[in-house]
C-alpha cells in the first residue's frame, strides 16, 4: 500500500497524482491498521488488544513506522500524518 497523508478524497486523489515516487511511502497491511489506530489516539496495549497482537509487536510496528516516517515519536508521526500536503 502507499501511504498519502489523510486529506479530503479528491485533494487525496489529486496529491496522489502529483507525489513522486520518493515521496511515498509503502506501508504493510499490518503498519497500516496500526496508523488508523494511532490516528484514533489507541494505546499500544489497545492496539494489540484489537489486532491480536502482543505490545511489543506494536512497539516493534511503530519503531519501523518512525524509522518510514523519518520521525521519533508517535507525536511526530501523527503530525507527519495528518500534515496537508
Amino acid at each position: 500500500m502507499t501511504f498519502v497523508p489523510m486529506q479530503a478524497n479528491e485533494k487525496q486523489a489529486k496529491a496522489e497524482r502529483n507525489m513522486t515516487p520518493s515521496r511515498r511511502i509503502t506501508l504493510t497491511p499490518r503498519e497500516e491498521a496500526i496508523v488508523r489506530l494511532v490516528l484514533a489516539a489507541k494505546t499500544n496495549k489497545a492496539i494489540a488488544g484489537e489486532l491480536g497482537i502482543s505490545e511489543q509487536s506494536v512497539k516493534n510496528r511503530l519503531t519501523t513506522l518512525y524509522r518510514k516516517f523519518g520521525v521519533s515519536s508517535r507525536l511526530q508521526l501523527m503530525r507527519s500524518l495528518l500534515r496537508p500536503q
